[in-house]
């Protein structure tokens, strides 16, 4: 049975790091000192508690963020094990909504990597204190020194070890609690470390660092600056405050260090976490807005004695079970069957069962408070992102901040048919996974899934056929090209059709002239004297707004062009709205034609994110993609790439740098495209429409 704990007792600990550098097994070492499960599961066999998903199991990595806790020392320590692929990132960003603190774990041999810089300056701007821990020591290239060097370079703040290691590779024994001034030999066999003195030959180094510890830990509380400036020495509880002052402010990076699946190294890292790290009670005011009106801001604190609300950061569809949808108590508290409002779609919820969960399984509780991760099922109306609150006192929260997909697949089904089998399929996993996006482009008439990288469309995919049981075959997306004008011109079109009885009878004249890039469209009524009737006007509108859905190059849609209908003409009787909508359409069409038409391609902002040794061949390529290259700082490139040379960018770029490298990017704008590149895109187009005109 799990205790009633305080919100002062609990922590949320997100695990985060590059992938491949021992989160998951972190995870199993603290669960394992916590008394969950007997002993550490293993990533390789398929056993842990965090990695239980078929495809995690399979692929030997963790595709998704999961959630599990540890009681130790009458704390409560909530674990999100998240992902170190660039191509699970969301899973990352939506930790951070609810974490008190983020544990980026380094690389003792390869020091700071990528996914790991990224995630750091996520936790900024979630504004998630960040602690490190140098894992892997017992690697023979294994480099303490080189490692908190990269910390302090890559995460922006002055790195501070609180343990050193007692040797590394395969000396690699234990570390140096500097807070303690104690040595902790951490034998593999052993559930605690044994407590020591430090070795001869490391005193100096010790004390050296012990002197800088006490001199961050002053610097992280008034009091402690004047009692350390005036020389008097602090004592451990006082250093404990320091730190923990420190790591909410973020003035310094707290470092610690471990290796190997040693549960006497995470029993050290539970007595730190409970001691030291910052507790749900410390996270500041949640800030949310009143509900349909986001200009009124609101803020509630993390307390029990708050009015209740709650965010939804994550939901998990289960075949069997159903669905599941986490959330962070952001105030107040909240008991088994208790009615609370879902404010994003206005209606009440019931909480049957509360739940904490240890990865698949889970642990009903009756009550959650402030600062706690839960879990509740079946939820009819809730989606990620939602807020809970309670009646009278409303409060929503911010949707999730979530990274633009960067890679995208057209499928069809391999059975006609299962059109709308797939989409349903598909909409159930988005609703999972908010960095997915399945959707229909009219305008490209093609189905497309989007994801930030290839190896998240493959995962997507093979779940579809396993448990959907839909085939689907993929294509390269269709770009959607845009067409404007360059120069001002006139159009005219008569028509008139007599085909007994009722004939059909409009004339337009029409001036269009270019309009700045993102101006869109607009149409203006310029005639006078009656010359076309009021109620004929909005016909003329809707043919020319036809007509903008089709251009005269390619039949792409046209934008950022300004209509002025200036004159026409009417029959008494054979006039009629379609008469003038098909005039409107035919003179707007040649207007266009005499006005220097051109093609615009969408050009995307693109951040790349390499290591050093890449950068070179990273701005080549881009080069040869027609990129241009905005700015480079250290391993970041920002620049503008035309969206056309970006269709496979993930898995070129995964294969340029050794799948070390990743990339985020957003629309940007449009631009002309002239030359053989134009004349190449309407020659696909033109075979494209005679395609389609073939099938129908």
């Amino acid at each position: 049975m799990i205790k009633n704990y305080k919100t002062e007792n609990i922590h949320n600990v997100l695990l985060a790091g590059h992938g491949q550098v021992g989160k998951t097994t972190l995870n199993e070492s603290l669960l394992t000192a916590g008394g969950v499960v007997h002993t550490p599961g293993l990533v390789d066999k398929g056993t842990t508690v965090s990695d239980w998903d078929e495809e995690e199991i399979f692929r030997k990595m963790s595709i998704k963020t999961s959630l599990s806790f540890v009681e130790h020392n009458d704390h409560k320590v909530n674990l999100l094990d998240t992902p170190g692929s660039p191509d699970f990132v969301g899973e990352v960003r939506a930790g951070l909504h609810v974490a008190d603190v983020i544990l980026v774990l380094v690389d003792a041999e390869a020091g700071v990597q990528v996914e790991a810089e990224k995630q750091a300056r996520y936790a900024v701007d979630f504004k998630v204190p960040r602690v490190a821990l140098v894992n892997k020591l017992e690697k023979e290239n294994a480099d303490f020194d080189a490692a908190l060097d990269s910390i302090s370079e890559k995460f922006g703040k002055p790195a501070v070890p609180v343990w050193l290691p007692l040797g590394t590779g395969s000396r690699f024994t234990g570390v140096v609690d500097l807070l303690r001034m104690k040595a902790l030999i951490l034998d593999p066999g052993q559930a605690k470390p044994q407590v020591s003195d430090i070795p001869g030959d490391m005193q100096d180094a010790a004390t050296n660092a012990h002197e800088k510890l006490i001199e961050a830990a002053a610097e992280g509380n008034d009091a402690l600056t004047e009692k350390f400036l005036d020389g008097q020495p602090l004592t451990e509880e006082e250093i404990e405050k320091g730190l923990n002052e420190v790591i909410i402010s973020g003035s310094f990076i707290p470092v610690l260090c471990g290796g190997g699946n040693r549960v006497s190294g995470a029993s050290a890292l539970l007595d730190f976490i409970t001691r030291v790290f910052p507790h749900a009670g410390q996270r500041p005011p949640a800030e949310g807005f009143k509900p349909g009106a986001e200009d009124q801001a609101l803020t509630r604190e993390s307390k029990e004695s708050a009015p209740f609300s709650a965010y939804v950061f994550k939901t998990l569809i289960d075949q069997y079970a159903g669905k599941f949808s986490f959330f962070r108590l952001m105030s107040g508290s909240v008991v088994t069957d208790q009615d609370v409002m879902n404010v994003n779609v206005s209606k009440k919820e019931r909480f049957s069962h509360i739940l904490n969960m240890q990865g698949k399984k889970s642990v009903e509780v009756p009550k959650a408070v402030a600062g706690d991760i839960a879990a509740v099922a079946k939820l009819e109306t809730t989606l990620t992102g939602h807020t809970f609150a309670e009646a009278g006192h409303l409060i929503q929260y911010p949707r999730l901040r979530m990274p633009q997909a960067v890679y995208s697949v057209a499928l069809n089904t391999k059975k006609k048919g299962e059109e709308q089998k797939m989409a349903g399929a598909l909409g159930k996993m988005c609703e999972e996974d908010p960095t997915l996006q399945f959707r229909f482009e009219p305008e490209i008439h093609q189905s497309l899934l989007s994801a930030m990288g290839d190896l998240q469309i493959d995962m997507t995919l093979a779940k579809l056929k396993k448990k959907f049981n839909v085939e689907v075959e993929r294509e390269v997306p269709r770009v959607l090209y845009k067409e404007t004008v360059q120069k001002a011109s006139k159009g005219h079109h008569k028509h008139k059709k007599q085909s007994g009885g009722h004939g059909q009878f409009g004339e337009v004249y029409l001036d269009i002239q270019p309009l700045e890039r993102g101006a869109g469209y607009s149409f203006e009524n310029k005639t006078v004297g009656g010359c076309i009737p009021k109620g004929y006007i909005p016909g003329v509108e809707k043919g020319v707004k036809e007509a903008l859905q089709r251009g005269v190059l390619g039949k792409y849609p046209v934008i950022d062009v300004g209509i002025r209908l200036v004159d026409g003409s009417f029959h008494d009787v054979d006039s009629s709205e379609m008469s003038f909508k098909i005039a409107g359409r035919k003179a707007f069409n040649a207007a266009m034609e005499s006005a220097s038409p051109v093609l615009l391609e969408p050009v995307m902002h693109v951040k790349i994110y390499a290591n050093d040794n890449f950068m070179g061949a990273v701005t080549s390529d881009l080069n040869s993609r027609r990129g241009r290259v905005l700015s480079m700082g250290t391993e970041q490139i920002e620049s503008h790439v035309p969206q056309a040379e970006l269709l496979t960018y993930s898995m070129d770029l995964k294969a340029m740098t050794s799948g070390t490298a990743s990339f985020e990017m957003a629309f940007s704008h449009y631009q002309p495209i002239s030359g053989r590149i134009a004349e190449n895109v309407i020659k696909a187009a033109a075979a494209l429409h005679s395609q389609e005109k073939e099938e129908d």
